[in-house]
């Protein structure tokens, strides 16, 4: 049998308050609930009806709300960003139109990877083994090149790695390893990703 580590996503979860009394009961603190709630209101009035031109202003936004910004990213004004100060963005990476960042987690994207038109990236869940379903977070990382086509679902704890495709509408519950492809429901690697090899001068000869 192999000795390799496994991807375990559910390692990386935990309860976001240990005594949380009920189903009802927010786990949040006020401080949190009223910077979510200010921040939503913020992004709607100044932002979500900004044309793609108005991207450096809906960055100072997010960098005033406490989101990580290096170099140039890019997010569309109708996408969706539930705690910006838990939000990482690395130069180039590229948030598309109506996708959901639900980052109860911290969530990290990466240098010039994609996360196309509807893709939900959710950092929470609930704790199913207890009755009062107390909430779970978990981190989000998209690594480097990576793409995730639209209408994709990645659950909290996941990895995508370096260069790895997650097709549309499937769902991410494990890691995908550097440059795979993964598809369907629950979502599984399917193939590496192969790239031709430019053609040289010794190839048209002869």
């Amino acid at each position: 049998m192999s000795n390799r580590p496994r991807n375990r996503p559910k390692d990386r979860l935990h309860r976001k308050q240990d005594d949380q009394a009920s189903a009802y009961a927010s786990p949040w603190s006020l401080r949190e609930r009223l910077g979510v709630a200010f921040f939503a209101i913020t992004w709607m009035v100044c932002c979500r009806w900004t044309p793609n031109p108005a991207n450096a202003w809906r960055l100072l936004i997010l960098r005033l709300f406490g989101c990580r910004i290096t170099g140039r990213p890019y997010v569309a004004g109708s996408c969706r960003i539930r705690v910006p100060w838990q939000l990482e963005l690395h130069d180039r990476a590229c948030l598309g139109p109506n996708s959901e960042v639900y980052n109860l987690g911290e969530c990290v994207l990466r240098a010039r990877c994609t996360i196309a038109q509807g893709t939900y990236l959710c950092g929470g869940s609930h704790d199913l083994s207890v009755p009062t379903l107390p909430l779970i977070v978990g981190p989000i990382d998209v690594g480097e090149d990576a793409f995730i086509g639209a209408r994709a679902f990645i659950m909290p704890g996941v990895t995508i790695g370096e260069g790895a495709v997650v097709g549309a509408a499937a769902v991410a519950v494990r890691d995908a390893k550097p440059w795979t492809v993964t598809v369907g429901n629950p979502g599984n690697e399917i193939a590496m990703r192969k790239f031709e090899r430019p053609s040289t001068a010794s190839d048209t000869e002869g």
